[in-house]
């Protein structure tokens, strides 16, 4: 028998609606797995309070992440997102930290919204200074200009983390210096992604996070379906392949890391139980 130990699944959605009437079973199921901290990515004022509900239910294993999705941006005036950002001042005490904010520019979701996605970016890493909480950062075919705003603008104290790193070795040395740490998903399981495999042979591992991104970017062997908080373990299965080591003990380190950039005014054995 395989002793589990309470690990984390760095960065899903299990507030979205998706998973609606299936997502205790899920979140059962993954602690039973060894499973037992799911940190949550924040998209829009209407998903800010469906993770306070679902953390109402499981109210030591959900860990609640505010803010404004380039998605979420795209589709709002900006007006609009104008008044979520103060919504979000008032609502982020309770969170344990911002995000995800970020640019998308891949044309077909961008359209004409560059100029907009770059403005409630830096307004979000401002409110993330001004409430020292970490970034969780969703970077899509924008590296330049995400690295330009950032050193312009500032990141917090508490730095952050790029959510589904999936670039480049250069790119990860990019976002390291700047203090962050990675998160690898299930892109990584892909064999074909020769990219980021070596990218994360590269990065250290006291730097790394791992993530379902739940229900999206399914490791190949959860195609088909919805992709569960337990996929986790075929990505640390991967870093592990790529890393020569175990994957309990990159569960192990990669938990350690969350709770390190995380538990800024939070007891590290709060993240679950």
């Amino acid at each position: 028998m395989v002793a589990f130990g309470k690990w984390i699944d760095a960065h899903g959605h299990l507030a979205d609606p998706r998973w609606e009437g299936q997502d205790s079973a899920v979140i059962e199921d993954a602690r039973s797995k060894g499973i037992h901290f799911f940190m949550q990515g924040g998209v829009s004022p209407e998903d800010w309070g469906r993770q306070r509900a679902l953390k109402a239910r499981f109210p030591q294993h959900i860990g609640l992440c505010f803010g404004l999705h380039p998605y979420w941006v795209i589709d709002h005036e900006l007006e609009e997102c104008e008044e979520a950002l103060d919504l979000l001042a008032r609502e982020l005490p309770d969170a344990l930290a911002l995000g995800e904010l970020g640019l998308d520019f891949r044309p077909h979701i961008m359209k004409d919204t560059r100029d907009k996605q770059m403005t409630v970016f830096e307004q979000q890493l401002e409110l993330a200074q001004m409430s020292s909480k970490p970034v969780v950062l969703h970077l899509v075919q924008a590296h330049e200009e995400s690295l330009r705003i950032m050193d312009l603008w500032g990141l917090p104290k508490q730095k952050g983390m790029v959510h589904s790193f999936n670039g480049s070795w250069g790119k990860a040395e990019d976002f390291l210096r700047r203090g962050l740490y990675l998160s690898v998903g299930g892109p990584l399981c892909r064999p074909d992604n020769e990219r980021l495999r070596q990218a994360v042979r590269e990065i250290p591992l006291e730097k790394l996070l791992v993530e379902s991104d739940t229900p999206d970017q399914a490791p190949p062997a959860y195609k088909g379906g919805l992709n569960p908080p337990e996929s986790i373990w075929e990505v640390a299965r991967t870093i592990g392949e790529l890393k020569s080591l175990d994957p309990l003990e990159i569960l192990d380190i990669t938990t350690e890391n969350f709770k390190r950039l995380f538990a800024q005014g939070t007891a590290p054995e709060s993240f679950g139980s």
